[in-house]
């Protein structure tokens, strides 16, 4: 950083830089050019510019994902709650965004001025009510609070892994504070209680004892960061294991113990059986919803469950609070281990894999793409699915170990895919993107191939064009004209954005042979990007979609 008076948006900006973040995503406006000023001359920061402010909280929520934790900049009125909608998204799903927002100096706003991008009421705190609901911390910075406000919003942010807001006025950003002389992570603050964790170990030793078991691993053990701690007790264990579609990735789907996906009614006969008639199921980090359990049609006694969430544990229908995740899970893998009999759920068959693949020179179906996209997948990728056709047929399919698998299917914010592995992609530079998106969901963000293509990343993005919102038909309105779409050109779509022989390699697939020959092309092409335009009928969809739309009816 080049010399000149500490100040309140270098203290920010340097707790940014700590929390883990590198890249500061979002748009300008004159309520925040002189503190971006800040980032561009930090040593720790990158400020990488959106094409929009909704994009910006996409990329920012990808990053998150793998950064646990990420930061956005977007000017006051027009531009946050251009946002809001992403910042719902990450709060609904776990995503820790710490988006700041440029407001008017001080005395304007003091004097009641009718400024720009306000209501023009004289009133300036309209928007920080409207991200209340959508956040876990905010606040106002001023010369008086700046340090400790920051510090505690931040804080939150990393300890319940949701978004929190900042408002800074460039008035205040300038002014003189001294540098921080603690840790952010210095008053982290354990919240296990160790008379609650003893009881409940007790407790778990005493109820789980020869009783036929499973395990099924979900969302919020990627939230908190306890894959590693997860895979080390499964690897310890021969209980079968399962994930819903929302935790899928956490755990290696080519084990024998290898259960699938459960998704309720629908699911396959091995993993429903396997959950559902389980003497005891263990629950790590679960969280149930319409789209991953086919409308609520999940079978689970409670009174036969140990359920370990983010901050509390069930053993059958007793309360053992507060505990946090990682401390149970701990408590678990020690009474597993400890000598006692633990009786593995046998598993009543193996989880089908790919049968009767449609001929290769054949338009290409549904059941047979997202096997050929799995099979094509390497270690290290990090899988973006959108939540239609991509996410449902994603959700089935075995995937081989090394992946990490994305969706949204409790936000289900059409678009949101496209700018998120743009972020994923600049939080972890050594993995490399593979997005799968529908024709209607790319037209809402594809202006981002712009920022890949700027930020010489080298994704794969594989676009289904099934000619509108095939996902929206299957529910209602099968040819209605609002599940319509423009037509696009996709083959030249990229090169509307930078696109060329030099950053990028644009194929289209109608058949499985010409998908294999696109996706080989991807595999020897590492250094850009490549643009797969995949062709499909319009009504084809994933077996699973049929039983979620139905449900959704």
């Amino acid at each position: 950083m080049s010399e000149h008076t500490y100040t309140i948006a270098d203290y920010l900006f340097d707790r940014v830089a700590e929390a883990g973040a590198s890249e500061i995503f979002g748009v300008p406006g004159d309520y925040n050019l002189s503190f971006l000023d800040n980032i561009i001359a930090s040593d720790k920061l990158r400020w990488v510019g959106n094409s929009n402010e909704l994009n910006a909280g996409y990329a920012a929520d990808g990053y998150a994902r793998e950064r646990r934790f990420a930061a956005m900049v977007t000017t006051f009125g027009v531009g946050e709650l251009s946002a809001i909608n992403a910042t719902a998204g990450s709060f609904a799903e776990y995503a820790p965004v710490l988006h700041i927002v440029g407001a008017p100096d001080t005395k304007l706003r003091d004097g009641k001025r009718r400024l720009h991008h306000s209501l023009g009421d004289g009133e300036f705190n309209h928007f920080i009510k409207m991200v209340e609901p959508v956040s876990v911390a905010r606040a106002e910075i001023t010369a008086k609070n700046a340090a400790s406000e920051i510090d505690r919003v931040i804080r939150m942010v990393l300890t319940k892994q949701r978004p929190g807001y900042l408002l800074l006025s460039p008035d205040v950003a300038k002014l003189p504070i001294y540098p921080p002389t603690t840790k952010l992570k210095d008053s982290e603050e354990d919240i296990t209680s160790q008379i609650a964790l003893s009881d409940f170990k007790k407790e778990l030793s005493q109820y789980i004892e020869g009783k036929a078991t499973t395990l099924i691993a979900d969302l919020m053990v990627h939230r908190l960061g306890l894959q590693t701690q997860v895979r080390a007790l499964v690897a310890d264990t021969q209980i079968p294991y399962a994930t819903l579609s929302w935790g899928k990735s956490l755990l290696d789907e080519n084990s024998e113990r290898w259960a699938g996906v459960y998704v309720g009614e629908p699911s396959q006969r091995v993993v429903k059986d396997a959950i559902e008639n389980a003497e005891c199921l263990i629950k790590l980090g679960v969280n149930y919803t319409d789209t991953t359990t086919a409308g609520f049609t999940q079978k689970i006694d409670t009174s036969r469950v140990v359920d370990i969430h983010q901050e509390r544990s069930t053993v059958a229908d007793k309360v053992f609070a507060p505990i946090a995740m990682k401390d149970a899970i701990q408590a678990l893998h020690e009474v597993l281990t400890s000598g006692i009999e633990i009786k593995p759920k046998p598993l009543i068959g193996k989880v089908d894999l790919h049968k009767q693949p449609g001929a290769e020179d054949e338009p290409l179906l549904q059941k047979d793409l997202w096997h050929i996209i799995a099979s094509a997948l390497e270690d290290k990728n990090i899988v973006f699915a959108e939540q239609g056709t991509a996410y449902f047929g994603m959700s089935e399919v075995r995937l081989p170990e090394g992946i990490t698998f994305y969706g949204q299917p409790l936000w289900g914010s059409i678009g949101y895919t496209l700018p998120a592995s743009l972020g994923a992609g600049l939080a972890s530079p050594n993995k490399r993107s593979v997005l799968l998106i529908g024709d209607g969901s790319a037209l809402l963000t594809i202006q981002e191939l712009g920022v890949m293509i700027r930020e010489r990343l080298n994704p794969v993005i594989i676009l289904i064009n099934n000619s509108g919102y095939t996902v929206e038909r299957a529910i209602h309105g099968e040819k209605q004209l609002y599940n319509d779409i423009p037509y696009s050109d996709w083959q030249i779509m990229p090169k509307a954005f930078g696109a060329n022989e030099d950053n990028c390699a644009i194929v289209k697939a109608t058949t499985p042979a010409e998908l294999k020959s696109a996706l080989e092309l991807a595999s020897n092409t590492q250094d850009k990007m490549v643009f797969i335009e995949v062709v499909t009928e319009v009504m084809d969809i994933p077996p699973l979609l049929e039983e979620v739309a139905a449900s959704l009816r």
